[in-house]
């Protein structure tokens, strides 16, 4: 308990430093009477910069460096492909009166902001960055991903509001198709399976049905669904015919839908086909995007049993992917489940500039620590649960459902701490026995000084 009480200590000692200290307005801020020109004007940090996550699993920054601790070895490449981001292009758009205030590319954004921050009239902005100009971008094509994003921040009068990073994701939906050589023999050169989304359509002939071939649709919706369809005949004189259909539901942008065709039994000398959808989710952490699990289940040809779902991570009110600002009256809620079996392990791992000394105190809970395995009587279990709001031990294990909250209290504390727009990432992951996983970052931003 000694740490455990401690961690308020050094809490409320930081947040009282802060509203004790001195905040000097730096030089651009000023008009050339000396006075302060921030009645109804803030400014954009200059300092930013901007990431890619490139569909091929790898987590990649514009001039190919990271830091390699960042990424588990398991997701890095020997190889990186380096995309050119000085052509993304930018728009900030006052999302209050619809005003557009940047519309450029990102090498001229990053110019401008390299002569001092950008200074932007108050209210609400939403910044977006797409990698294609809108009429580049085609509904179905092959080998075609389009990576972009969108950020909203705030202006205040006479305040700096820092956007440190930009991290663009895949937009569209990358689907890619399996067939073992040996079924494949079994069907004629020229049968073809068309997958479509809406009236957008491609097909994919024999030799496109190596995994490797990617498609790219774009979303007409949140959620949307990939119709899967097989046409053709078997090399042992079978007419030529719809031989297999189906629905794939709930695609979403960001996702990568692998498709395997398989036989899933033969009836009398009747092959009836199958397909097998993995999922694999492309998000802002080079993790599983929290509200999907990283495999889809198995559709299953007459029959067979449904396999369990797929564990997630919600945040209540907001977009886990997302940075959140920080209201200190607002508690943070994040609902966890794990329907198939129960939660195996929630693994953890917290990065906070503000955070690390105190939990170098603590060696098991520097890195990823398990949930599961934190005793609650432990002054480490003490700590998590009441600072935290994380549940702990058999609170977690072996749960089909579980929650955390980190409470108004605490939010108003790590708003002390630091600087104006610095951030708490918590990396969080849920596995199940049968080996279903999700996994999402909650970050925590600070809002910037008023």
């Amino acid at each position: 308990m000694k740490t455990f009480t401690g961690l308020f200590t050094t809490l409320s000692l930081g947040a009282l430093l802060l509203t004790g200290c001195v905040n000097e307005e730096p030089p651009y801020k000023n008009a050339g009477n000396g006075t302060t020109d921030s009645a109804t004007t803030g400014f954009l940090s200059g300092a930013m910069s901007l990431r890619v996550i490139y569909d091929t699993e790898t987590d990649t920054q514009p001039d190919d460096t990271q830091d390699e601790t960042q990424t588990p070895p398991s997701t890095q490449a020997s190889t990186r492909a380096v995309t050119e981001t000085d052509d993304y292009l930018v728009q900030i758009v006052n999302t209050d009166d619809q005003k557009s205030h940047f519309d450029g590319t990102y090498a001229e954004l990053q110019a401008e902001l390299a002569a001092g921050p950008k200074e932007l009239p108050v209210g609400n902005y939403t910044l977006t960055v797409c990698s294609h100009r809108t009429e580049e971008i085609q509904a179905a094509a092959w080998n075609a991903p389009v990576y972009g994003t969108t950020y909203t921040f705030s202006i205040t009068k006479g305040a700096t509001t820092p956007i440190e990073e930009i991290v663009c994701t895949l937009q569209n939906i990358k689907v890619t198709l399996l067939c073992s050589a040996d079924l494949a023999d079994q069907l004629t050169d020229d049968t073809k399976a068309t997958i479509s989304l809406g009236s957008a359509s491609l097909e994919f002939s024999k030799e496109h049905w190596d995994g490797l071939q990617a498609a790219f649709f774009m979303p007409a919706a949140e959620e949307n669904e990939l119709d899967f369809e097989l046409y053709g005949a078997f090399t042992d004189g079978g007419e030529t015919k719809k031989l297999f259909s189906k629905t794939i539901s709930g695609v979403k942008a960001g996702q990568w839908r692998k498709i395997e065709l398989v036989i899933a039994y033969a009836d009398q000398g009747e092959i009836k086909f199958d397909i097998q959808v993995d999922n694999f989710v492309l998000d802002d952490t080079i993790t599983i995007n929290g509200t999907d699990g990283l495999w889809e289940e198995v559709f299953e040809e007459g029959g067979g049993e449904e396999p369990g779902e797929a564990p997630t991570i919600v945040m209540q009110d907001w977009d886990i992917a997302q940075p959140y600002v920080m209201e200190t009256d607002k508690p943070v809620h994040v609902d966890i489940t794990a329907p198939n079996g129960g939660i195996q392990s929630l693994l953890v791992r917290i990065e906070s500039s503000s955070l690390e000394e105190i939990l170098a105190t603590m060696p098991a809970l520097t890195g990823e620590f398990d949930l599961c395995k934190i005793d609650a009587e432990s002054d480490e279990g003490q700590l998590l649960k009441g600072a935290v709001g994380f549940p702990v031990g058999d609170e977690v294990k072996g749960q089909t459902s579980t929650f955390f909250e980190i409470s108004s209290e605490i939010i108003g504390l790590l708003n002390g701490m630091g600087n104006p727009g610095e951030s708490h990432q918590f990396h969080l992951k849920v596995i199940d026995p049968a080996g279903g996983e999700a996994s999402a970052t909650l970050t925590l931003v600070r809002p910037t000084e008023e």
